[in-house]
């Protein structure tokens, strides 16, 4: 569901930096929704994530009530200006058990109106008056979840990328970042249109380097068939992604993060002398941090 769209400027330096902005941070996290695994030592990790790099920009999915609880008690929150989380009525709330997160610790926050879209809120954050960089479009998503076996929701993904890139595209300049819910093995390339760009595919084009972020692993029963499971391997995808469309900026650099373990272990006894450990890391999902400078 295309959730968030906030209009960001550079002029004031974030977390009381001095000196001008010459360079955008920004992270995606899918925090995973499941509270009933660790939620808290999860978080705490994503947190210091948060607390290391320090994004400008921070677009989170899948939070709970429970989970924004706990960012919020974190020192780094009272540093970012937070998305609200509005539906138009109780009975819509109830159908959202996670919802999508934006923060903008830079520019001047205003929001003139929240309006509902096809597809989810929407909310406008007004340009700084005293800008001396160019303002950017940005806005975060997690877009139809598959639900095998009963629905890959291929046509719904794909109406919603390209709805987002057509709302979004009126913009100069414009990050969308967030969890697609894309496997390219299943949905086929993403749908980019014209003057939009993969940031990880133009980055990074080394055939070597680990392109997953989504473990399907942690997903109880997935990629079994028949009682035959597939290999690790398969269930791995490139879910979450920066797609871009920059005219006064240019990508700079984009990372992983999140594949460190949390100091927790889940074990499955086969025999008495051999058994399977598995380590718990911070989300079935792994970050990215992108960063994008002017020309």
């Amino acid at each position: 569901m295309f959730s968030w769209l906030k209009r960001l400027t550079t002029s004031s330096p974030p977390h009381g930096k001095t000196g001008p902005k010459r360079e955008i941070k920004f992270m995606t996290y899918n925090v995973w929704s499941r509270e009933d695994i660790a939620v808290y030592k999860r978080m705490q990790a994503i947190c210091s994530l948060v607390e290391k790099h320090d994004p400008d920009v921070i677009f989170f999915q899948e939070v709970t009530p429970h989970i924004r609880s706990i960012f919020e008690s974190s020192a780094w929150w009272k540093e970012y200006h937070s998305s609200l989380t509005v539906f138009p009525d109780e009975q819509e709330a109830t159908k959202h058990q996670d919802f999508c997160l934006l923060q903008a610790s830079t520019g001047e926050l205003c929001v003139p109106e929240v309006r509902r879209l096809a597809d989810g809120p929407r909310v406008d954050i007004c340009p700084d008056p005293e800008m001396t960089m160019k303002p950017i479009h940005v806005a975060t998503t997690q877009l139809e979840r598959p639900v095998p076996p009963a629905s890959m929701r291929f046509k719904e993904r794909h109406a919603q990328a390209r709805h987002a890139m057509a709302e979004l595209s009126s913009a100069r300049n414009v990050v969308l970042g967030g969890d697609m819910s894309w496997g390219d093995n299943a949905d086929g390339p993403f749908p980019l249109a014209a003057g939009w760009i993969d940031a990880w595919t133009q980055l990074r084009r080394r055939p070597w380097d680990s392109k997953w972020t989504y473990d399907g692993f942690w997903d109880e029963q997935a990629g079994v068939i028949n009682g035959h499971d597939a290999p690790r391997s398969s269930m791995r995808k490139r879910s979450d992604m920066f797609v871009c469309k920059l005219r006064d900026y240019r990508l700079s650099s984009i990372e992983m993060i999140g594949d460190s373990n949390i100091g927790l272990e889940y074990a499955r006894r086969f025999t008495m002398e051999y058994r399977s450990v598995i380590d718990l890391k911070p989300s079935c999902h792994r970050g990215l941090v992108l960063t994008i400078v002017p020309k």
